[in-house]
């Protein structure tokens, strides 16, 4: 990940070392290009922020939980309330898909790990109008694991993508029917990413070898693992998040939040690993006039010798090379009615516009190159995407309340950035949950949630040489579905 587009001098004259410069381009290419696919992947963002919201299907704008956890669905829910909160609680996430590709009909299945994305709020009311609190939660965030095995492995076969929110929050009953609250999001963000790359489709990084000759036209046959890739990086932002209550009488209450947008100026590092092959090089691969490298060389060898060293740690094309990227987690605007049709039954209603247009074009840069040609921009288009979401509420008597609910959520990729790490799309969604009240002060939540995305076309492979993507490169169908598991537990004081 060293390189990512081809310089040349003013005069159109190549300098000395500019050729095995274009192919240290070329390597350069195959790690940059997936990069992106990560950082982008936040289309999965995480709503499941709270057992109670949860079981209503992340209904709350307009009637937050009394648990603290309106700090997410809306800050304006901690006016009024009345002495302490405390909750903790954890969402697990079972998630399982699969690709199967277009030609074999070789289906390939997800290897994730059961997942635990934890949550905890404190709130506390200072008057019988003003509250305030502290939330602890992960609003964007994934992790996909394939098999080594898996043709996808070449964009990323264990990825992790991290965003954790922490936010002191504040909220005022203005009048009897009206309450504003905001709250200082400090945002914590990470990403890993690891891929293999493949030695068929690598540029051969020799001079006198023409420009875009690649190992495979030589019978290195394709899927050749001869590298492992690994990146890392991380970054502090900032946001804020406002919101608001209406009380129409004491049936009808309508909400509304806005979550700006995070902007994070990522710093890390790609490192490499060198695989062995065990290979033999297939044919003679003329180098110059007089310079051949001769059939049966030893490729793993080779790739380290002299006019090469691939993975010198100073001179090499992969040597380990700081990387930065600005990503912008979206804004988030959410409004929500609640209606008390029934004594102890409400009906809820959501809608959030999410602003996933801003991760348009992503500009990828290497501090050790100061001309600056390094750098690739990359054309992502993204786009907003709409959820709705329906919830409803029964409780039974002083200790039990039931709840249900369904949601439909938009994808964020467009048809064209549908990989391997966030194969999103279309999602339909159900919920139920229930709470029990287990003394004066303390209570448990429990909540499930069904995902199930629409099959959707997409690929295994990232364009190299610095093309756009194109839904041309889609060669196989992927499937999502996910099982959800929320539980909190929360105490009064």
């Amino acid at each position: 990940m060293l390189l990512c587009a081809p310089t040349h001098s003013p005069s159109g004259q190549k300098p000395p070392g500019d050729e095995r410069m274009q192919r240290s381009v070329q390597y350069a290419l195959m790690l940059c290009a997936a990069f992106p696919a990560l950082v982008g992947a936040q289309g999965f963002a995480i709503y499941e922020q709270g057992a109670c919201a949860m079981g209503r299907a992340g209904t709350g704008v307009a009637a937050p939980c009394d648990d603290g956890s309106a700090m997410y669905f809306n800050p304006a829910g901690l006016a009024g309330i009345k002495g302490g909160r405390a909750t903790i609680g954890v969402t697990l996430l079972d998630v399982k898909g699969s690709f199967t590709d277009d030609i074999y009909q070789q289906k390939t299945d997800l290897d994730d790990p059961l997942l635990a994305v934890p949550q905890a709020y404190v709130a506390f009311g200072l008057t019988p109008k003003l509250g305030v609190g502290i939330g602890l939660f992960a609003p964007y965030g994934l992790e996909t694991q394939w098999p080594l095995s898996f043709d996808g492995r070449f964009a990323g076969y264990d990825n992790i993508l991290r965003s954790v929110y922490l936010q002191p929050t504040v909220a005022y009953q203005v009048t009897p029917w009206l309450s504003l609250g905001a709250g200082v999001d400090i945002a914590f963000g990470s990403v890993e990413l690891n891929q293999r790359l493949d030695l068929a489709a690598a540029p051969v990084p020799l001079p006198g070898v023409p420009p875009g000759t690649i190992f495979g036209q030589f019978g290195i046959a394709p899927g050749t693992d001869f590298a492992n890739a690994h990146l890392e990086a991380t970054h502090t932002s900032v946001a804020a998040h406002f919101g608001t209550l209406v009380k129409v009488n004491d049936r009808v209450s309508f909400g509304a939040r806005f979550l700006t947008q995070a902007k994070f100026d990522y710093s890390g590092t790609a490192d490499f690993q060198q695989v062995p092959t065990g290979l033999v090089v297939p044919a003679d691969i003329p180098v110059t006039a007089t310079d051949t490298i001769h059939a049966g060389t030893p490729i793993d060898g080779l790739l380290g010798a002299p006019g090469l060293d691939l993975f010198n740690p100073t001179t090499g094309v992969f040597r380990s090379q700081p990387v930065t990227t600005t990503v912008k987690n979206p804004s988030q605007l959410a409004l929500g009615v609640a209606f008390k049709v029934a004594s102890g039954w409400t009906l809820l209603g959501d809608y959030q516009l999410t602003w996933w247009d801003s991760f348009d074009v992503l500009e990828i840069k290497f501090p050790q190159d100061p001309s600056g040609a390094l750098g690739r921009t990359l054309f992502e288009n993204y786009q907003n995407t709409s959820g709705f979401r329906f919830g409803a509420e029964w409780q039974k008597d002083a200790k039990w309340t039931f709840r249900g609910g369904y949601l439909y959520h938009q994808g964020a990729a467009p048809d064209e950035t549908v990989t391997p790490l966030l194969p999103e799309g279309d999602r339909n969604e159900i919920t139920a949950g229930a709470a029990l009240k287990l003394s004066k002060g303390l209570s448990a939540d429990v909540a499930y949630q069904y995902i199930r995305q629409n099959d959707r076309r997409g690929r295994t492979r990232e364009p190299l040489f610095n093309q756009p993507p194109t839904t041309g490169l889609n060669n196989g169908l992927y499937t999502f579905h996910a099982h959800l598991f929320g539980v909190s537990l929360g105490y009064k004081f």
